[in-house]
């Protein structure tokens, strides 16, 4: 009759399934029809993954049987210049970007995320902890969501639950991050009421939240702990194995660590079956907490974000990857720790200004660059780190061995040489048993001369929504990278297109992310364009002063084939 419901509860076997993880992420599609008869009056298709998760203190955290850690990390909701415009594209990309930087976890701090990331996610294989709250009954800022906590929380979290646990890459709950009345007896209920809520929607996925300490009263959150069945720890893994002592049925996992404690955090990972992984504040730079990963100047504002009035600083730079998409040197040492298939990188930390020294916030690494272009410190020593998963290395410049240094685990992957700058070339080679196996480069740039366009994609959907990211880069007359080139951009665009966002890595830089101008900041800059619903050729032209024009064609199309 009409306006009546019915559930039907359908069971099928799957003979001998592809089973989704990282590295296989198997996805399989399920059809369902509404037949009146012969006819088929409705339908629906949902895509979906099989695996299983299984974890306990003694074999840690097992994927389909199998043990694995959580390499992950952290990210905010927001796509850069587009701000928290959630494109399907840019959150593709987003993930894209976490997959080639070596992660195969990620925390959505501190909100559900889009479906159009979670799609992502299981299409490209990226485990994911679902996190619903950043605050519960007591606020942080004058009109978050503790107005709401009582009256809406249980159906938000039932509305993230039901909405996203058929996605495979969705392997832990959270329901919260350092929530500020964790001490209390009303805490421990709380918990005990989400917790409950999740495990009756789905039994089949453990429930975290990220704890911290700012008081140094630890173990009177054990309570807490014991209501979740993976206690996420924010920059408190140090803690883990004396905490094993007391609690050995615990499972752990750090929800949030310091980028600089990347070594320290791998080696405690892997050290302890009931560790099972470390999400990184953050795995991109994101807008807002502005200057929380800044490092300063003699002349700029002293000491952490909160100790100072940091304008015109507008974002974190506490990311592995900046703002137009490139990684950060730090990302290449945690790649290589991961032991992905990156095995050596190549870089080189900015040198002290010549009155004072660069200071660095709690979330903050040293400036280090892929860059061998220094002018004005010619004779003077530059440090040159190198990071490598071979037992030695060693340096040349300009033909001529450096040195050499043993970089293993006990030097925790990394060497660091003292180098006299003279303009050339720079060369790492990892070795094995005396023979050279791999090499790395860094070239000397001479003066900008040319503008070079990197899309991500040639072709995109011309639905009104769809993306293409241009990376520009500054080239020196021979093609060669020029690092510290700072050129004004202009961008007119023709065709059935438009600019949707420009931007660079600097988050102290006050141009507006909307616009047709940009400067390039250490050589790089970012221009989006989005597609309108008529298919043809977007034309892109980019053009500095002294420079000759280039241009880019992106073609759109009503539809794509990937053949």
């Amino acid at each position: 009759q009409a306006n009546d419901e019915k559930e039907i509860s359908q069971v099928i076997t799957v003979q001998k399934p592809q089973l989704w993880s990282p590295r296989t992420p198997c996805l399989y599609q399920a059809t369902f029809r509404l037949n009146q008869g012969d006819k088929v009056i409705d339908h629906l298709q949902k895509t979906f993954g099989i695996r299983s998760i299984t974890y306990s203190a003694d074999k840690g955290l097992l994927l389909n049987g199998k043990p694995i850690k959580l390499d992950g990390g952290c990210v905010h909701d927001d796509n850069g210049c587009l701000g928290a415009a959630a494109y399907d594209r840019a959150e593709e990309r987003k993930i894209q970007l976490l997959k080639s930087a070596g992660f195969n976890a990620v925390r959505t701090a501190h909100n559900p995320p889009s479906e159009a990331f979670l799609n992502a996610c299981d299409k490209l294989g990226l485990m994911v902890v679902d996190e619903a709250f950043d605050c519960w009954r007591v606020g942080k800022n004058k009109y978050d969501y503790a107005r709401f906590f009582d009256q809406w929380s249980q159906r938000d979290l039932a509305a993230m639950v039901l909405r996203d646990r058929n996605h495979p890459s969705v392997i832990m709950w959270s329901i919260g991050n350092e929530i500020i009345e964790r001490e209390s007896h009303e805490a421990i209920k709380t918990a005990k009421m989400l917790v409950g809520a999740i495990h009756k929607m789905d039994p089949t996925r453990p429930v975290t939240s990220a704890i911290p300490t700012w008081d140094n009263k630890w173990s009177i959150l054990d309570s807490l702990m014991a209501t979740l069945d993976i206690c996420g720890y924010n920059y408190e893994l140090f803690r883990a194995p004396s905490d094993h002592q007391r609690v050995p049925s615990r499972i752990i996992v750090q929800t949030e660590s310091y980028p600089k404690d990347a070594f320290k955090n791998w080696e405690m990972v892997n050290s302890y079956p009931y560790i099972i992984g470390d999400f990184v504040w953050t795995a991109m730079d994101y807008l807002g907490e502005s200057g929380i990963g800044r490092y300063y100047y003699p002349w700029e504002p002293k000491g952490e974000p909160w100790e100072a009035d940091l304008f015109p600083w507008h974002g974190s730079y506490c990311g592995d990857i900046d703002l137009t998409g490139w990684r950060k040197p730090v990302s290449h040492y945690r790649n290589i720790l991961w032991n992905n298939d990156e095995k050596l990188y190549l870089a080189v930390q900015e040198p002290n200004p010549a009155k004072g020294e660069i200071k660095l916030t709690s979330w903050a690494v040293w400036p280090t660059w892929e860059s061998w272009t220094w002018p004005g410190h010619e004779g003077k020593t530059l440090q040159v780190e190198v990071y490598s998963k071979y037992p030695k290395v060693r340096l040349y410049l300009n033909n001529k061995l450096i040195g050499e240094k043993q970089t293993t685990q006990a030097q925790e992957f990394k060497a660091t040489f003292p180098v006299p700058y003279t303009p050339g070339v720079l060369k790492v080679v990892g070795v094995v048993k005396n023979k050279e196996i791999e090499s790395k480069y860094l070239r000397t740039a001479g003066a900008p001369a040319k503008i070079k366009l990197i899309p991500d994609r040639k072709m995109i959907l011309a639905n009104g929504e769809d993306l293409s990211f241009i990376t520009i880069e500054i080239n020196d007359k021979e093609g060669v990278f020029q690092p510290n080139a700072d050129n004004r951009l202009q961008f007119k665009i023709t065709g059935p297109g438009v600019i949707a966002g420009v931007a660079n890595a600097n988050l102290k830089d006050l141009d507006p992310y909307v616009g047709s101008t940009r400067k390039v900041w250490h050589g790089r800059a970012l221009v989006v364009i989005k597609s309108t619903r008529k298919p043809g050729d977007i034309i892109l032209t980019a053009s500095s002063k002294s420079l000759p024009d280039v241009f880019l064609v992106i073609k759109t199309r009503k539809r794509l084939s990937y053949k």
